[in-house]
């Protein structure tokens, strides 16, 4: 993904404090940062789908007046066997995880999503996503 023209410093920076490797973009007051899992090469049908199943950390202001918090919702695409890392992590550092489930049948590895969601400081929010990858095998920050 490109970065669009309109993107503040500021949601670019909040990608790259979670991976270098992470795309920012920006609707309104909302920043959105996605990254796609390096490994393992995960497919659908034999089709490499890596670039298709994102993880996705939106986020905006608490409120108009709420500073440097942020609402971030985020949701994690996960091996099986990264589930439990990451939601003890998660639960840990005071995020509430609001699902856990699988999409497609025929994927593999099988990939789990793992929504959370927390308000807080932005630039504490952005170091727990980055914590919380590194419990996983994605190879991506």
């Amino acid at each position: 993904m490109a970065l669009a023209a309109s993107t503040s410093q500021e949601c670019k920076n909040g990608a790259d404090k979670i991976s270098s490797k992470a795309d920012a973009s920006q609707t309104g007051n909302v920043c959105g940062i996605e990254l796609s899992r390096d490994s393992p090469t995960l497919t659908l049908n034999g089709k490499k789908i890596n670039d298709q199943v994102p993880m996705e950390f939106p986020y905006q202001p608490a409120s108009a007046s709420s500073g440097k918090n942020v609402f971030e919702l985020a949701k994690f695409t996960l091996l099986q066997s990264e589930v439990d890392k990451v939601n003890q992590y998660l639960e840990d550092h005071h995020w509430t995880v609001t699902a856990i489930h699988n999409h497609q049948f025929f994927e593999h590895p099988t990939l789990i999503y793992l929504h959370t969601q927390k308000q807080d400081n932005r630039d504490s929010l952005l170091q727990d996503i980055r914590n919380a990858l590194k419990k996983t095998s994605c190879d991506c920050v």
